[in-house]
């Protein structure tokens, strides 16, 4: 896991690696997690064995679980 932390750049503020770019390139899966409006999604960014996608997911009293979404999944770039 690597976190991201703001560093302030040219006046403004950037989010960039808190432990720096090689340390992101030594993992084999990356998943990114991100709102779409109201609804929380999953997206596979990269992986030795799975293809890129998004799944709608939530987290309930009992974990996390798979969502059923009316949205339309979305790529992220």
């Amino acid at each position: 896991m690597n976190q991201v932390t703001a560093k302030q750049k040219e006046g403004s503020f950037q989010l960039t690696l808190a432990l720096g770019n090689s340390w992101s390139q030594g993992c084999t899966n990356r998943v990114i997690l991100y709102w779409n409006g109201n609804e929380r999604y999953a997206y596979i960014d990269k992986s030795a064995n799975l293809q890129s996608a998004s799944a709608p997911y939530s987290v309930t009293s009992k974990g996390i679980r798979s969502s059923i979404s009316n949205c339309k999944r979305i790529k992220m770039m």
